[in-house]
């Protein structure tokens, strides 16, 4: 198969007797077609071209030329004023003695090609004209810029040295200008045919020139003449290290859109690899290498999808490469989009250590019987932060880019163990989010959220239900009045009974005292019926009426006892006194710490009585209304704050002791 090639490829040096047109050539110059019959009509036009210098005093009618700005082989250009519109203009001629036919066609074929060509990224031409001597005269745009050959050439340019994007950044962006040059000429039905780096421009703020239309060529026939056409084209004619295949073969009817995209893939080639598509040291040696077009291999630092973009704009076949340079464009912008992305999962990465050696310290940590919290703090904290960012580097990867598996992948791997730590926690809510944000479902970590959500709702319902039974705004108002009316019965039913057996019109006795527990009974009654809907829909209220209930029960026990034993009445006021201070007490200790002075109060109340016996009822009527009043004052409504809220009556009694202050207390109050 190789030998074929050569043997083809020699037969095509031999007919386009490449040997002798390619025998000045330098290894990366230019091989230019001969002169055709529409070149010489081409050249002929040139006498009809308006006079831009005089003979006489070499002064121009239109121009002041100035200082020389360029040389080549041929062509100077010199700086110059265009006095009718006064601006600064770069006028292109010949060199004197340089007026060939080849050169003055040449200089003629760019005019004429970049004059019909009005975009941003190609030079305009503003007249074309001839001197004294009858050779073409080109005025152009001044534009001052670097050829991007010398750019490509030095990594520390001052062109790179002072732009903040990455240098592959900055090339790739000007070859997609490039691109949108050619674009724009191909719609133009003109086809460039020389692209390479010394053949664009690059001006200090972004500007970016393509030049040499040369040896352009007409995609289409627009009568005019004034351009060849591709298809007529059937000369070898280009650079000899980057020529697509079909530009080797010399057939003018397989050129296309598509060889300018080949060209513009060996500019991507050089962007990447700094030396030309085709290499060899002489040129059958570079043109064979393009009429074979082999694959490349580049180094693995490429990214592969780079690598792709190379392939198929470098493809043999032309049917295979991009269609247009738009195509290719458009896929290096999809490149630049996506090396962002995987740039930001590359420091994603890098964070994904640190996260996972504080995920492993905090869960050791946390597992310990008895964590340092301050430690335990500092690593749940660092986590936190590690995974935010992580994520947030993983979130924007993927919004640049939302098929980057890898990264999918990443954040995958990111959220898992994470929302694990989530749980472990108790932290539901923050798991969930998490879950829905996982590119792949995981159903068992799924089962498990739900398995926690299902936990959580359930102790949710029973913190509402323990809040809802201890909430001491629930019927506060009538725990509060029935206190007050008791109060007063207590004080006026003992005061009442002193005063008729001090004067001699009743006689107390144990079988009174034992019946008028009935009166207490009776009034517990009426007032749990009356106060039903608000005394029964909490289990505080309900331990309010059972505690009321024990102090009934024990009063009549030990009046029970008083009258068997035959003990003085004074004894039994004081038992009564003191069964109703534990009561009270044990509703203190267990509910709200304040009854502990009304509890105090009625100690007192036993210790007067005990010590003062003429004196006992009037010391029960005083404990009572002064004890019931502290009671009412204790329940009073009011604004309690969400810590007020605590179920302490389910929590042992020293540890609702220890916790004092910090429970019931009404809101504005300082903790």
């Amino acid at each position: 198969m190789k030998q074929r090639t050569s043997e083809r490829f020699a037969t095509l040096w031999a007919e386009q007797d490449l040997a002798v047109r390619t025998a000045d050539l330098e290894l990366h110059g230019t091989l230019r077609p001969p002169p055709s019959l529409e070149d010489v009509a081409l050249a002929l036009r040139v006498a009809s071209l308006p006079k831009l210098t005089q003979p006489a005093n070499d002064a121009p009618p239109e121009l002041a030329l100035g200082a020389t700005i360029g040389e080549g082989g041929m062509g100077v250009v010199r700086a110059a004023r265009q006095l009718a519109l006064g601006r600064e203009v770069a006028v292109k001629s010949l060199r004197p003695g340089q007026a060939t036919p080849d050169a003055i066609r040449k200089l003629l074929h760019e005019a004429l090609i970049t004059g019909s060509l009005e975009h941003p990224d190609i030079i305009p031409v503003y007249a074309l004209g001839q001197n004294e001597e009858g050779a073409p005269m080109l005025v152009m745009k001044r534009v001052e810029g670097t050829a991007w050959s010398t750019v490509l050439s030095d990594p520390h340019h001052p062109l790179l040295r002072d732009d903040p994007r990455e240098p592959l950044v900055w090339h790739l962006e000007v070859l997609m200008r490039v691109c949108h040059a050619m674009a724009y000429a191909h719609g133009k039905g003109i086809l460039h045919r020389d692209l390479k780096p010394e053949n664009v421009m690059v001006g200090r703020f972004g500007e970016v020139y393509v030049l040499d239309w040369g040896i352009a060529v007409a995609l289409f026939d627009d009568r005019s003449g004034a351009l060849p056409l591709a298809r007529n084209a059937n000369v070898v004619a280009g650079t000899p290290s980057s020529m697509a295949p079909e530009m080797v073969e010399g057939d003018g009817l397989r050129l296309s859109a598509r060889s300018d995209v080949f060209l513009l893939g060996a500019l991507l080639h050089q962007i990447v690899t700094g030396a030309p598509r085709f290499l060899g040291d002489t040129v059958y040696q570079m043109l064979f290498a393009a009429f074979q077009c082999e694959p490349f291999a580049y180094a693995d630092d490429v990214p592969d999808e780079l690598q792709r973009i190379l392939a198929q704009a470098m493809a043999r076949d032309p049917d295979a490469r991009y269609a247009t340079p738009a195509e290719l464009r458009f896929a290096l912008a999809t490149f630049l989009q996506h090396r962002q992305s995987m740039r930001l999962l590359a420091a994603a990465r890098e964070r994904r250590r640190d996260f996972d050696e504080g995920l492993a310290l905090a869960q050791t940590l946390r597992a310990m019987a008895e964590p340092p919290l301050a430690e335990l703090e500092d690593a749940e904290t660092a986590v936190a932060a590690v995974f935010a960012e992580g994520r947030l580097a993983l979130r924007e990867a993927l919004r640049s880019w939302p098929e980057n598996v890898a990264a999918q992948a990443e954040l995958q791997s990111l959220l898992e163990p994470f929302i694990v730590w989530q749980l472990q926690q108790g932290d539901v809510k923050a798991a969930a989010q998490h879950v829905a944000e996982l590119p792949q479902a995981n159903p068992a970590l799924q089962q498990r959220l739900d398995e926690e959500k299902r936990a959580a709702d359930l102790r949710a319902q029973k913190l509402a239900k323990l809040e809802s039974d201890f909430d001491p705004r629930i019927g506060a108002r009538t725990r509060s009045f029935l206190a007050l009316v008791l109060g007063v019965i207590w004080s006026v039913l003992p005061l009442t009974v002193d005063y008729l057996s001090k004067s001699g019109k009743m006689q107390q006795t144990h079988g009174g005292h034992v019946a008028s527990t009935g009166i207490f009974a009776a009034f517990m009654i009426f007032a749990a019926v009356w106060a039903r809907e608000s005394l029964f829909r909490s289990k505080l209220n309900r331990s309010v009426i059972g505690s009321g209930i024990v102090a009934v029960i024990g009063t009549f026990i030990s009046r029970c006892f008083a009258w068997y034993f035959g003990l003085p009445f004074v004894a039994t006021v004081c038992f009564d006194l003191v069964i109703v201070a534990v009561v009270v007490a044990m509703m203190a200790a267990t509910q709200w710490r304040r009854l502990f002075l009304p509890a105090m109060v009625y100690v007192v109340g036993a210790v007067i009585a005990a010590v003062q016996p003429f004196w006992a009822m009037e010391a029960v009527a005083i404990a009572n209304i002064v004890a019931m009043s502290l009671v009412a004052f204790a329940w009073r409504p009011a604004e309690y704050d969400e810590y007020a809220l605590v179920m302490t009556a389910a929590m042992p009694v020293p540890e609702m002791l220890a916790r004092g202050k910090a429970h019931f207390r009404p809101a504005g109050k300082p903790r």
